[in-house]
């Protein structure tokens, strides 16, 4: 499991966040003031979803999404885009 810490100013206010990548898992956690929201990695898109927990703003979404492509860059969908299943995806 690796986790981040940062500090953002969100309207002046210096907020920390800590990012936390759940192990064998494409779910992340981002805890904000003891409140835990948790995001995944869509199977499909590629994108990065919201997935339970308190709602961040979107100012706080885009910085958290930032973090996870930057730190986490191997972690990607099972999914290629496009196919109709899993037997689609070739195993490397």
């Amino acid at each position: 499991m690796r986790n981040i810490a940062c500090t953002f100013n969100v309207d002046g206010v210096p907020t920390k966040i800590n990012l936390r990548k759940l192990p064998r898992q494409r779910r992340f956690q981002a805890i904000i003031d003891r409140n835990i929201t948790e995001y995944i990695i869509s199977d499909e898109t590629n994108e990065i979803e919201y997935y339970e927990g308190p709602v961040l703003s979107d100012y706080l979404f885009t910085r958290i999404a930032t973090l996870i492509k930057q730190y986490f860059p191997n972690v990607r969908a099972i999914m290629k885009i496009g196919e109709d299943n899993y037997e689609d995806y070739d195993d490397y």
